[in-house]
């Protein structure tokens, strides 16, 4: 029998990392081989593999989105290694699977650089910005909710009073607070991962340290801290430069004491005294016209700004384009903008909820198998995340690529002119109960009108796209 054993991931952690791990798991199944599939996600990592599990494995497929780190390398020393980007590996595991030997590569952790196959998809600056985003997602969310709850009860009337005189305050202001941290801390760890992503573990602590030092505004005398701009520019920049600091050859007397301690040191005391006199007061001023810019934008632009975003979230359902999309309005959460955040919150849930409608509306446009997966991905859809309309979009690139990108470019635009703010990520169309969308109405108008808009695009275009394809095909007889 053959043995498989498969790690995956994704820098969002959400979606892809499970999806791709099923599929891994079901086509195993189906030729009857024995597999075990290891997740690295938003929960952490799942289902580890044991080293009798590597060890009897003949084959390690490694589905990756954001690489792994040297500790997980050196766990496949000497097997047969096959390496496929994530965003591939939904429809290329059956492909993957019929030449196991043929792909798989013997790796020797000592000598070959795993992800040379991978390596634009490992180390591209998105993969490395998504790190950061996976990590600070937790504190935005527990942060979010604590908020909102603190602020429901002192809208019940329920004090909102901070310590004072021995007293230890009350339950309110207590939400609030912890709210609040989870807000401040949510930079440094974007930029203490991001670097984590690039240089591993030595880059963490000066990446975090200079992180917040940099969101520190009162230090530098500046209305506005470094925001996501100062955690990108230092988590990039010290991540490379340990990456590099890692290649120098070193005697055996300090090579032990490299990584937790020479390495950190040196990177801390220069990019901490670096972060004090430049990078803090630059990014703070970039940071600052940015701000600026997006409070004074016209209507108009604004629109314009929504429409695009929108187009951006919709179209690739996950990928790139959209988490260049997704970054940019998180990423202004911190600094307290959050009208970008509220064309998240409506637009990523169109695509998969859509379809599925779509697929009850007009069932002779979807195969047997689509329609079994429709409630799947609504629920999904709804609650989570856009990646499960992506086999759909597989099976018809052009019209659902097509309907999903223009009614998620005109939602966003709605949702702009509709003053929608979504203060954190939370459960999709259950944000507004929870507090975390203002003005709910406006949420959940956008949302009706993009998802009638979405299902219409996508039976039309469908109906016209299989039509097109029939008559190319009594063509060809």
């Amino acid at each position: 029998m053959t043995r498989i054993v498969a790690v995956t991931n994704c820098p969002a952690g959400i979606a892809h990392t499970y999806m791709v791990a099923e599929k891994i798991a079901d086509e195993s199944k189906k030729r009857g081989f024995e597999v075990h599939v290891e997740t690295q996600g938003a929960s952490g990592i799942e289902n580890r593999l044991t080293s009798q599990q590597i060890a009897e494995a003949d084959y390690v497929i490694l589905a990756l989105g954001k690489g792994i780190t040297d500790e997980d390398k050196d766990r496949f020393n000497g097997k047969k290694v096959v390496e496929i980007p994530v965003s591939e590996a939904l429809r290329n595991i059956p492909k993957i699977m019929d030449n196991l030997e043929s792909e798989a590569k013997l790796f020797s952790s000592s000598k070959i650089k795993l992800g040379d196959k991978q390596e634009a998809v490992q180390n591209g600056l998105i993969s490395h910005l998504m790190a950061g985003v996976s990590a600070a997602l937790p504190f935005v969310i527990a942060g979010g909710l604590c908020m909102a709850l603190g602020s429901i009860m002192a809208q019940f009337g329920m004090p909102n009073v901070a310590p004072k005189n021995g007293n230890i305050g009350s339950i309110a202001w207590a939400l609030n607070e912890l709210g609040s941290l989870g807000f401040t801390f949510m930079v440094p760890i974007m930029g203490a991962n991001i670097a984590f992503s690039i240089g591993d573990k030595p880059a963490y602590a000066p990446a975090f340290i200079c992180s917040l030092l940099a969101n520190s505004p009162d230090l530098f005398g500046k209305k506005t801290g470094a925001g996501f701009i100062g955690a990108v520019l230092l988590g990039l920049a010290i991540g490379y430069f340990i990456k590099w600091f890692k290649t120098i050859k070193v005697g055996k007397t300090f090579q032990s004491t490299m990584g937790f301690l020479v390495i950190p040191f040196v990177t801390l005391l220069i990019f901490g005294l670096f972060t004090w006199w430049l990078v803090a007061p630059f990014a703070s001023l970039l940071m600052g016209i940015l701000l600026n810019f997006l409070n004074t934008i016209p209507p108009s632009l604004k629109l314009v700004g929504g429409f695009v975003v929108g187009a951006m979230l919709a179209f690739d359902m996950g990928g790139p384009i959209n988490k260049a999309a997704w970054f940019f309005a998180f990423s202004l959460i911190g600094s307290h903008v959050y009208s970008w955040y509220g064309v998240v919150g409506v637009v990523t849930t169109l695509p998969p909820v859509a379809v599925a409608i779509a697929c009850w509306i007009k069932p002779s446009l979807f195969t047997k198998q689509e329609r079994a997966a429709a409630l799947p991905a609504l629920l999904v859809g709804a609650t989570v995340a856009t990646e499960p309309a992506i086999p759909y979009a597989l099976a018809a690139p052009l019209p659902m690529i097509s309907a999903n990108t223009l009614a998620g470019a005109i939602t966003g635009a709605l949702t702009m002119l509709l003053g929608v703010d979504r203060i954190a990520p939370g459960i999709n169309v259950l944000d507004p109960i929870l507090g975390l969308v203002h003005p709910w109405y406006n949420f959940y108008i956008c949302l009706t009108i993009g998802l009638v808009l979405n299902v219409l695009f996508i039976i039309v275009f469908k109906s016209i796209w299989i039509k097109k394809q029939k008559e190319k095909t009594i063509a060809g007889k």
